[in-house]
């Protein structure tokens, strides 16, 4: 015996299938994307993790010029620590422009000197790696 189902039902029933499984795709998305997703505070506690291993590189020049060993690798920590800062900066929007340049402008004086190793430079250094600090953590 064959069961003839009415083309027009036959769509309805399509219809219906295809809109409830959208429905639970965007339901089964949606929680799948609030449960993954980093809060505002996970990223806050991120960026301030990294603005500090970002001050930690200055304070080792700063170790090492007050122990009278410093000079070698200067150059390459504070490109480092350039290329990090302008990066972390992106992700701080809590930072005022005019922290942002100060910051930056210190890192310069701080490249331009010309006495790297000696205890002058590390203390310029702490105060650079101090002012990172402050500015991330408020």
């Amino acid at each position: 015996m064959a069961l003839y189902i009415p083309e027009a039902r036959r769509r309805r029933r399509v219809l219906v299938a295809a809109v409830l499984a959208l429905v639970a795709g965007l339901v089964v998305g949606g929680l799948a994307g609030r449960l993954t997703a980093q809060s505002v505070d996970d990223r806050v506690k991120q960026v301030r993790a990294d603005a500090q291993d970002t001050s930690a590189g200055l304070r080792v020049i700063a170790i090492h010029d007050s122990a009278g060993t410093g000079g070698g690798g200067t150059d390459l920590v504070l490109t480092r620590t350039d290329s990090e800062l302008r990066s972390e900066f992106s992700k701080a929007p809590w930072i005022s422009t005019t922290t942002r340049s100060a910051l930056l402008d210190q890192l310069a004086a701080l490249r331009s000197r010309t006495d790297p190793g000696t205890k002058a430079y590390g203390a310029a250094a702490e105060a650079l790696a101090a002012a990172i600090d402050k500015a991330f953590t408020g």
